[in-house]
C-alpha cells in the first residue's frame, strides 16, 4: 500500500514526533511512506520517500495550496493521510478534485471540526477528542504510542523524600504553574522537565513560594527514560492535551503516574488517579494523597503498567492505524 502522509508547521513537539515516527514506522512495516513536510525533517525519516514543502507558511497562500495539491497529485497514493487541523484544513476543499481515500488525525480538542468531517475517515487520540465528530460511523480512535523505551541499569538512587518528576514543554497548556502552586505543603521533591517561554515565570514562582528546595527546573534534557526510571512517580499537570506522551514513556518504564483528567488519560489510568484540569486545590489533594499513601500508588500500577505494554506502543499504533487504511482499501 502506497500512503501519502502531509504534515504542516515546523515545530518541535508531540505532533512531529508522532508523524515521524509514524512514517518510519509503516515504511519498515513493508509499506511504501511519501512525507510532505517542512524539509527540516528530511534527515529524521528513513525508507520514505521525502518531499519538501514549507507548510508553515499561510493556509490560504494560493502558490503553496497549487504546489501541495500537484506534490500531492504526483504521488499516485492508495490513501492520503493528513495530520493536524492546519494541513487537514488545507487540504480538505482539494479532496474533490484529489479522488484518494483519505484519513484525517485530530490530536486535541477543538473548536471547529468541520474540515475533519470532509475526510473518509477520522482517527481521533482519544475518546474525548473523537466525542467531538457527529458521525461516530467514521471515527476510529488511536492511542498514542511509543517506541518501549531501552531500560537503563541506573536504580533509584536512596532518598529521604520521594522524587517526583514532571516533563513537557514550559508552555501554559501543560499547567507547570498550577503545580508550582499546588506544590505548597507537599513533603517531596520535584523535578520539572522542559524548557519553553514560561521558565522565567515559573523560576519566580518557586522563590515566591519558597519552594528552591523542593523544586528544580532542569531544562531540556536527552535522558528523560532515566530519569523517569531514578523517579518516583510522574505528574501530568495539564489545561488540555492530546496524548500526552510522557504518560506512556512513564508507564512503560514502570513509573507510576497521577494526572490531570487530560487527552487520553482517563482511558489508562483509573478515576482515584486523576484530578480535574486547572484546578490547584484538586491537584493539590491528587498528591498530596499518593504522597502520603505511596506504596497504595505502586500497588495500583502494577495492572496498569500491563495495560500501558498492549495500547501505548508504536506497534499498537502502527497495527490499528493500518486497519484503518485497510477498511478504506476494502471500502
Amino acid at each position: 500500500m502506497h500512503i501519502c502522509m502531509v504534515m504542516a508547521g515546523d515545530e518541535e513537539g508531540g505532533l512531529e514526533k508522532h508523524v515521524v515516527e509514524l512514517a518510519n514506522g509503516l515504511a519498515q512495516a513493508g509499506q511504501k511512506v511519501t512525507l510532505i513536510a517542512h524539509e527540516k525533517y528530511a534527515e529524521r525519516v528513513s525508507g520514505v520517500e521525502f518531499k519538501a514543502l514549507d507548510l508553515s507558511k499561510s493556509r490560504k497562500n494560493p502558490i503553496l495550496l497549487w504546489q501541495l495539491y500537484q506534490t500531492i497529485k504526483a504521488t499516485h497514493a492508495d490513501v492520503l493521510h493528513v495530520q493536524a487541523n492546519k494541513a487537514v484544513s488545507m487540504i480538505a476543499p482539494m479532496l474533490k478534485w484529489l479522488k484518494i481515500p483519505s484519513v484525517a488525525t485530530l490530536h486535541n480538542l477543538k473548536r471547529n471540526v468541520q474540515a475533519f468531517e470532509k475526510y473518509d475517515r477520522i482517527i481521533a487520540v482519544s475518546r474525548r477528542v473523537a466525542n467531538q465528530f457527529s458521525q461516530q460511523d467514521r471515527v476510529r480512535v488511536v492511542l498514542n504510542g511509543i517506541q518501549p523505551p531501552v531500560l537503563q541499569a541506573a536504580q533509584k538512587q536512596p532518598h529521604q523524600l520521594l522524587q517526583a518528576i514532571a516533563v513537557a514543554r514550559l508552555v501554559p497548556a501543560k499547567g507547570f504553574d498550577l503545580l508550582v502552586e499546588a506544590w505548597q505543603g507537599i513533603d517531596a521533591k520535584l523535578w520539572i522537565v522542559g524548557d519553553g517561554p514560561d521558565r522565567g515565570l515559573l523560576q519566580e514562582k518557586i522563590q515566591q513560594h519558597a519552594l528552591t528546595d523542593r523544586i528544580e527546573l532542569l531544562g531540556h534534557r536527552n535522558d528523560i527514560t532515566t530519569l523517569m526510571q531514578q523517579a518516583d512517580f510522574l505528574v501530568i499537570s495539564s489545561r488540555n492535551e492530546g496524548g500526552p506522551y510522557t504518560l506512556a514513556e512513564a508507564l512503560l518504564v514502570h513509573c507510576p503516574v497521577i494526572s490531570t483528567d487530560v487527552g487520553m488519560v482517563a482511558e489508562i489510568l483509573p478515576p482515584e488517579l486523576m484530578c480535574p484540569a486547572d484546578d490547584v486545590t484538586a491537584l493539590h489533594d491528587l498528591i498530596q494523597q499518593h504522597v502520603q499513601h505511596f506504596e497504595q500508588l505502586t500497588e495500583r500500577s502494577e495492572p496498569i503498567y500491563q495495560s500501558a505494554q498492549q495500547q501505548l506502543t508504536l506497534e499498537a499504533v502502527l497495527h490499528n492505524t493500518l486497519q484503518v487504511y485497510q477498511e478504506l482499501s476494502h471500502a
